[in-house]
């Protein structure tokens, strides 16, 4: 792209990020992400009115620190209003442009709250989506197992949970035995987890003996134990 003064631009995000924005060249492989981020905050301030204690909660995960930097940052950008946080004329257009250029694989998640807290992680869309296929082949065989572990939501917030068949005298009843939970939709974390847990499902059974022998806690210290072992043998192979 060549802009007014005739200067050349890989694409119209990168004119933006570094001539109107003021951001180095040289940290422009961070530029989508932060220009996903901006468009969600941009959307959401403009769709509707957001009270600051549901802003700092919902998309900077109660970090008022951060919800202060970054408004400040729209701020002395000219893309946001002083009175009310809303995006100005500016911040507007910055807005339609920045959703005018999506790439064709973020194009797939909405703008707004449901894209910031989808990519509340080091992930990018393409690993986060590879573990989602992971896990789907690999639940086929652990759906036929007694003792399983499942994925699952619990108050919002992700978790891993070992479920087992407890017989009755009139029914076989699922019950569970052991959970596991992530803060603020991390789902990306829980799937790595759960990931490994699959990757070990001759162990199920055993894990499952685990707690109903001692305690769920007998568990979770077992898992800290193995990933210090994993962690260790990763780095001598």
């Amino acid at each position: 792209m060549i802009d007014e003064d005739g200067r050349e631009w890989g694409s119209v995000r990168e004119a933006f990020w570094i001539n109107r924005l003021g951001l180095p060249a040289i940290h422009s492989r961070w530029m989508n992400g932060i220009m996903e981020f901006m468009a969600s905050y941009l959307a959401i301030a403009d769709g509707r009115f957001v009270a600051a204690e549901e802003r700092v909660r919902d998309i900077f995960l109660s970090d008022g620190h951060l919800d202060q930097f970054f408004r400040a940052y729209l701020l002395a950008a000219g893309l946001v209003n002083d009175t009310d946080g809303r995006p100005t004329p500016e911040g507007r257009a910055a807005l339609l442009m920045l959703i005018a250029t999506r790439t064709r694989e973020d194009a797939s998640e909405d703008v707004g709250l449901d894209w910031i807290v989808a990519n509340r992680t080091v992930a990018g869309h393409s690993e986060r989506l590879a573990a989602a296929e992971q896990i789907e082949r690999r639940e086929r065989v652990a759906a036929r197992m007694a003792h399983r572990f499942v994925t699952d939501t619990i108050g919002h917030e992700p978790a891993v949970k070992l479920i087992g068949l407890r017989i009755t005298q009139a029914i076989p009843v699922r019950s569970t035995l052991w959970t596991m939970t992530w803060p603020d939709n991390d789902r990306f974390a829980r799937d790595c987890f759960y990931l490994w847990l699959l990757e070990r499902i001759d162990r199920w059974d055993d894990w499952s003996e685990m707690v109903t022998r001692y305690s769920a806690r007998a568990l979770t210290e077992h898992f800290l134990k193995l990933a210090f072992c994993d962690r260790f043998g990763e780095q001598t192979g």
